[in-house]
């Protein structure tokens, strides 16, 4: 398994959401980090590092 970005799951709905920062094409990132995740799974990328751990600790206090 290559070196993934920072990411977290989604479970409920079936998302993985991957902290990118700058400006690299977002369809680039998802065809090269996707296929490590199921088919049924849709990626995600969110540019702000704030907001990218405030999701995630909303998603983790959910479980």
């Amino acid at each position: 398994m290559p070196n993934i970005p920072p990411h977290f799951i989604i479970e409920k709905e079936k998302k993985v959401v991957f902290l990118i920062k700058g400006v690299f094409p977002e369809n680039l990132i998802l065809k090269k980090y996707m296929p490590f995740f199921p088919k049924v799974f849709k990626g995600m990328v969110i540019r702000c590092e704030e907001s990218f751990y405030k999701m995630r600790m909303k998603v983790n206090s959910k479980k």
